[in-house]
């Protein structure tokens, strides 16, 4: 599915989840991409200005919502309550975030490394993925990269 789906959704906050913001996905939309009640990855566009990857995530007792994180939300200039517009479609990145291109070139060198990011969860691999990526200086994401996999290896990961 190469289309974007469109819908109007609101900014709006869970109460006892740490205060987490989100945005409601109308149960027409979320059919379009989750099977039953798991999580399922998409790429994001809110107000037609940011894109984000990131997941339809069903909520406890009925309905689906995605997560805005306070970044994507100041980059979007939205705030609690505003109505926004919302546009999603499904995430073909293999690991759900675009691998960085110094993580990659690492783990193409490093066998053991590549091995062992292969064998942890997917949520784990995509949080090192973000944590690397989100380095704005080439230096500092291949630093990243490198102690991310030496961590793996020492079995802190």
């Amino acid at each position: 599915m190469e289309e974007f789906v469109n819908f109007e959704t609101r900014i709006d906050r869970f109460d006892g989840k740490a205060g987490s913001y989100y945005i409601p996905v109308p149960d027409e939309v979320a059919a379009i991409f989750v099977t039953g009640r798991k999580p399922e990855r998409v790429r994001c566009v809110l107000n037609g200005t940011v894109e984000f990857q990131c997941a339809i995530r069903p909520i406890s007792g009925a309905g689906f919502y995605i997560n805005v994180a306070t970044q994507i939300r100041n980059q979007a200039r939205v705030v609690l309550g505003q109505t926004v517009k919302a546009a999603v479609k499904k995430d073909d990145s293999v690991y759900g975030r675009d691998m960085p291109e110094e993580l990659g070139e690492l783990l193409s060198q490093d066998e053991q490394g590549n091995t062992l990011f292969h064998e942890i969860l997917p949520s784990k691999q995509r949080g090192i993925i973000h944590y690397i990526a989100s380095a704005k200086s080439v230096q500092v994401r291949v630093d990243r990269a490198i102690m991310m996999i030496n961590r793996l290896k020492r079995g802190e990961i």
